[in-house]
């Protein structure tokens, strides 16, 4: 995840520090009731995951997050997300782009993996995206990874929540043990 705080640094030119991201495992009931929780999630940028990987990543800006960015790329005084035009929307989907590929090129490089990523795609509907409402009943785990971030003096959040495929968590997990060197 730091590549995604030098890379976010980058696109904004000044600094962007980063703290350690918690990480959960959850079942889709359980991550629909944490994102209920998530007052301040105004915005989502979807991802199809390409190659060896196949799924999801959505990424979760706060208010705060996607507005800080906005003000200070455009130098713009927008209060609220209803304000924003075409070209304030494309940099949030670029944010998801660039923090979420870094996300990719890490696990790629963990696995061995080939991992792209589809372009992005914004939405305010996030459980409609998840697909939380369908997957009450699925047993199948999804990683969220809270991070928060410090752009200048202001701390501003975002969750990533990937989501594979079947085959795709089987193979994400068997070459993590690989790389960590887990036996079990």
């Amino acid at each position: 995840m730091g590549h995604a705080s030098t890379s976010l640094a980058q696109m904004l030119n000044m600094k962007v520090v980063m703290s350690v991201p918690s990480a959960y495992i959850m079942t889709p009931e359980e991550a629909s009731a944490y994102f209920k929780q998530r007052t301040e999630t105004c915005w989502a940028v979807r991802l199809g995951l390409q190659g060896d990987a196949k799924g999801n990543i959505l990424q979760l800006l706060s208010k705060k997050f996607a507005l800080k960015v906005i003000r200070y790329y455009f130098q713009s005084d927008v209060e609220e997300m209803c304000d924003l035009d075409e070209m304030s929307l494309s940099v949030i989907q670029e944010i998801g782009n660039i923090t979420s590929g870094a996300y990719c090129n890490s696990l790629a490089s963990m696995t061995g993996l080939f991992i792209d990523i589809s372009t992005p795609t914004h939405s305010k509907n996030i459980e409609a995206d998840v697909g939380l409402n369908e997957r009450k009943d699925d047993d199948n785990p999804l990683l969220i990874i809270n991070n928060s971030f410090f752009i200048g003096d202001e701390e501003v959040t975002s969750d990533f929540l990937f989501m594979p495929d079947d085959e795709t968590i089987v193979k994400v997990l068997t070459k993590l043990k690989e790389y960590y060197g887990f036996t079990h």
